[in-house]
């Protein structure tokens, strides 16, 4: 029977001072998932390897972890898959990144989960719209449900919030899954307060997300996390129309409209003004002497009526 390793990222506070790895040579099964060899040897082997693991189904989302760097659902991943994706015998196994490692695999999700309370993540029946009596029900259409249906499919496996850059940076950002909840029910028609949600989304710096799509790329569940928070951003571009991000949008749009390029020349005058424009000077001059700024004046691209009619 073919073999395998595995590398676990082993951590006890009780005892270490630091994590380090320890090896594990296992027979492969058919059919054999990460979580079906970390229950194999903890069964078999080392019976001290901690790891979470519920519903066995990619439905809890308890189990995530790093495989060989990437965010996966332990019980999905195939190991069989890995082996032959990384061309090796070997796969290394770590905690989610960002969060506090209780013991082995196993983390702490209370940082992520404080974020997700802000947002108030749940339904908040709007009496208007929502019966009141047992005997009633609202109804749903498909295009209604379609707008926020997406975003239910979210297990809260904490693997977008893992990899998101913004969080470390922005103690007020609120994190991925918390905007595709909030997305959710600003889509939904029975909810109270589906209005202010986006309002929310904007006390909660929603304009920082840096939209590098790493949160819906690990996103198991496939969820559209960055469509989500695009969603909560059309609803304040109205709204707050002074604020920096709005305004970089807008100019982009507009330029986009007019000629079909961005005109990153005038860009930051736009956005930031004046003042944003002479404290951005040392940083043009590095792009003008590295060659990355763009011709000044930009002629139209073709078929700029078909443009136009894309936009609307």
């Amino acid at each position: 029977m073919k073999e395998f390793k595995l590398k676990i990222y082993r951590y006890n506070p009780e005892k270490d001072e630091k994590g380090t790895y320890q090896e594990y040579i296992l027979p492969l099964f058919k059919g054999m998932t990460i979580l079906d060899a970390l229950f194999y040897i903890k069964e078999n082997i080392d019976s001290t390897l901690s790891f979470r693991a519920y519903c066995r189904a990619a439905i809890c989302g308890s189990c995530a972890i790093l495989v060989n760097g990437h965010p996966k659902l332990a019980c999905k991943t195939q190991v069989k898959d890995m082996l032959e994706l990384f061309e090796t015998d070997t796969l290394k196994l770590d905690p989610l990144p960002s969060y506090k490692v209780v013991r082995d695999l196993v983390v702490d999700y209370s940082k992520a989960l404080d974020r997700f309370m802000k947002i108030k993540p749940y339904l908040i029946p709007d009496p208007n719209v929502v019966p009141l009596g047992k005997d009633e029900e609202t109804i749903i259409y498909p295009e209604e449900h379609k707008k926020y249906d997406p975003y239910t499919d979210c297990i809260l496996c904490g693997s977008c919030f893992a990899v998101c850059p913004v969080k470390n940076l922005d103690e007020n950002y609120a994190g991925p899954f918390q905007f595709a909840r909030l997305a959710r029910f600003s889509e939904d028609k029975r909810d109270a307060i589906k209005d202010e949600r986006a309002k929310l989304a904007f006390s909660l710096n929603v304009w920082n997300c840096l939209r590098c799509e790493r949160c819906t790329d690990v996103c198991p569940k496939h969820v559209p996390i960055t469509h989500g928070i695009a969603v909560l951003r059309s609803k304040t571009i109205n709204e707050f129309e002074d604020y920096v991000g709005v305004k970089h949008a807008k100019a982009i749009f507009e330029d986009i409209k007019k000629q079909g390029y961005l005109n990153e020349n005038t860009l930051i005058v736009r956005t930031k003004g004046i003042k944003g424009a002479l404290e951005s000077l040392p940083l043009a001059f590095k792009m003008i002497t590295k060659g990355k700024t763009m011709p000044f004046f930009q002629k139209k691209i073709k078929n700029q009526d078909e443009l136009k009619d894309l936009l609307k």
